[in-house]
């Protein structure tokens, strides 16, 4: 196929927003500019610890090698909110044998593609101040780290002071960059004041904006003639909304287009600036004009022209048909999947349902053992052995149907056999296979005109058919198949339905099995008995279900602190019990400290009306009176869990 061109990758954290979208279409067209190959990563959110299996995303990091990628633009943007400038800066940097590029984040040593919103904010709330004599606003945030959230909220706030617009006028809400958590944010406050007398919304995206928008519908309030909105990204939809929404249009296209051609001059030995930016533009729609007597000297874009109904209605009408024949089929997907099927079976039609979803290459590679990832990672070792599954590329006529070679390759040096792929400036698509905390391997595909939404749940279905894949290929016979039955109901009765942790029998099924093994092997170790701080007050504040979200997050938090060969339990209520050989005090001191960081961190992030933590008590073994038995070490940890309570209320 000839020699090889330059291969850029893109990291992004989630493929099904619009943002993405959006950004995808500069980046490809500078990379037909520039003859350069596309791969399109999706890598999840970095130190996401709400999500517990996000960090599975990020297993493609074993493909950033220096064999496989020429030069690496990082959505920065999109990885803020629980990491801060400065790790964000130190965790590419470990990636300095490969020319980086950020866009919308200024990181350190990485050269950076920005937009500046100061002069696009000040336009809009000039307009909804100075024009349209608006005096009371609600903005709504974003509960984040992210810098770039600050510095929007930040600006909003400051051009709403220098047009002496009263602090007690205006309103901040702390959301989700997403419709429903919008939507809730404004019940609760429409619940509470009992009123929503704003002039204006701000939102820190046009997700956000239609959610504003739906809410005041709801509560018979119009837009504009009672309440301004004004979004940002200025997406598709916005232009053909009724009312049409004004937006901040940070130019993503240009951002894109702008980073392949930063990254293409570092790798041909050209000085480029270490900041390049560019500067918002603000559009007015319908949305924010209420007086249409606009300043002449207004320099900012208006679109004054009403939506064409016709047009609207067919957009639409179109779109929604579409988008339902979409779902239906994938939902038909899923419904054919749901049996067990052996792997041979499943290659036989893998393909051609790919191709019934309008791909036009794909390809599942697999590892040849499965890795099993039961802790959160930063950096993924990607193994040395790998194989096409199955897949097909139209472009170069390849088909494992017809094609029986077995690609066996190493995916540190390819992520595709090239021989027998073309990859291309449109890009090809990478997502993590793992089900649980197995990396199975990863699916790659060349997009065709279905939403990429569609795309995304085929991928995480193809994960469940892989796993279930695995799993029918490890049951051989019908012994093997009932014993695996058994084993599954002897889990059931050891687990805890609400954490999927170890229950009371489970602990005392394993542990001793632990305990018997240590003195066996002259090991020592600690356990650790634990439980929840004010759960009983969440429980008869917010309900039952509230303490149930507290009580999974801390199991979340346990599991991701503690070793995959620790003895995790929950035994009843708020209580845990760990089980941990070879672990030494030292240790477990580190262990606790950082425990205590992810519930504050928790507590911060997860927009509950409550906080966590817990205490823990811990005992040595073997113990100078108890040595390895069980019931007696539990009894010492709860002694010593309890002291510590004693010790913390009395702080209080």
């Amino acid at each position: 196929m000839g020699e090889r061109k330059k291969q850029f990758v893109l990291l992004i954290d989630y493929i099904t927003s619009e943002y993405s979208d959006i950004l995808m279409h500069g980046i490809q067209a500078a990379c037909k500019e520039a003859d350069v190959d596309l791969y399109v990563f999706s890598i999840g959110e970095l130190h996401n610890l709400q999500i517990p299996e996000n960090y599975q995303y990020l297993s493609l990091s074993g493909l950033l090698t220096s064999a496989n990628v020429d030069g690496i633009i990082v959505a920065a943007g999109t990885q803020m909110h629980f990491m801060t400038r400065k790790e964000l800066s130190s965790y590419f940097a470990s990636y300095k044998s490969i020319p980086i590029v950020s866009i919308s984040i200024a990181l350190t040593g990485i050269p950076s593609i920005v937009v500046d919103c100061q002069q696009a904010y000040k336009e809009l709330i000039s307009n909804l101040v100075q024009v349209q004599g608006c005096k009371k606003f609600g903005i709504m945030g974003v509960r984040s780290n992210s810098a770039e959230v600050r510095e929007r909220t930040r600006l909003i706030k400051q051009y709403l002071e220098e047009e002496k617009i009263p602090k007690q006028n205006v309103h901040l809400w702390r959301s989700r960059f997403d419709y429903s958590s919008t939507v809730a944010e404004l019940n609760y406050y429409y619940q509470v004041n009992g009123k929503f007398d704003f002039d204006a919304i701000i939102c820190l995206n046009d997700e956000m904006a239609f959610a504003c928008m739906d809410f005041c519908r709801l509560h018979d309030l119009k837009v504009p003639d009672d309440v301004l909105i004004a979004g940002f990204d200025d997406i598709e939809r916005t232009r053909v909304s009724l009312p049409s929404m004004t937006s901040i249009n940070q130019r993503l296209y240009d951002q894109g287009f702008l980073s392949v051609m930063t990254l293409n001059d570092i790798i041909n030995k050209k000085d480029v600036p270490k900041v390049q930016v560019i500067e918002a533009q603000t559009i007015i729609r319908d949305s924010c004009i209420r007086n249409k007597k606009l300043k002449p000297e207004s320099n900012y874009l208006l679109y004054e022209k009403k939506t064409d109904m016709t047009f609207f209605s067919n957009t639409v009408t179109t779109e929604w048909y579409t988008k339902k024949n979409q779902i239906f089929q994938i939902n038909s997907f899923y419904n054919q999947m749901q049996y067990d099927i052996s792997k041979e079976q499943l290659k036989k039609r893998i393909n051609s349902e790919a191709q019934s979803f309008g791909l036009s290459a794909f390809a599942i590679v697999l590892y040849n053992i499965p890795i099993d990832t039961p802790v959160p990672f930063d950096y993924f070792t990607m193994p040395k052995k790998a194989y096409l599954f199955s897949g097909y590329d139209e472009r170069s006529g390849y088909n494992s149907d017809q094609d029986k070679h077995v690609y066996n390759f190493d995916p540190k040096t390819k992520i595709l056999p090239e021989e027998i792929y073309e990859s291309g400036p449109e890009g090809f698509y990478v997502c993590s296979l793992f089900h649980k905390s197995l990396q199975y391997g990863y699916l790659v595909f060349r997009a065709g005109d279905y939403d990429l939404m569609i795309y995304d749940l085929f991928t995480k279905i193809i994960s469940s058919i892989i796993a279930s894949v695995h799993t029918f290929e490890l049951v051989h016979d019908e012994h093997k198949k009932t014993k695996q039955k058994y084993d599954r109901l002897d889990v059931i009765a050891s687990t805890d339905e609400l954490t999927g942790l170890y229950n009371r029998r489970g602990l005392y099924e394993v542990g001793q099995t632990t305990l018997k093994f240590a003195k066996a092997m002259n090991q020592s170790g600690i356990i650790v008995f634990s439980d929840m701080d004010n759960l009983k007050k969440i429980n008869d504040t917010y309900g039952h279900e509230a303490g149930d979200k507290a009580i999974i997050a801390e199991s979340i938090i346990l599991k991701g602190n503690f070793r995959s060969n620790d003895v995790i339990s929950r035994i009843g209520g708020d209580e845990f019990v760990m089980v941990c050989p070879g672990l030494t005090k030292e240790a477990f001191l580190r262990i606790k400290k950082q425990i205590n960081s992810d519930c504050e961190m928790w507590s911060q992030t997860s927009k509950s009306p409550f906080g966590i933590s817990i205490s823990m008590g811990f005992v040595e073994y073997p113990h100078v009176h108890f040595g390895y038995q069980m019931t007696a070490l539990l009894a010492k940890a709860d002694s010593l869990l309890y002291q510590e309570k004693r010790k913390k209320k009395a702080k209080l």
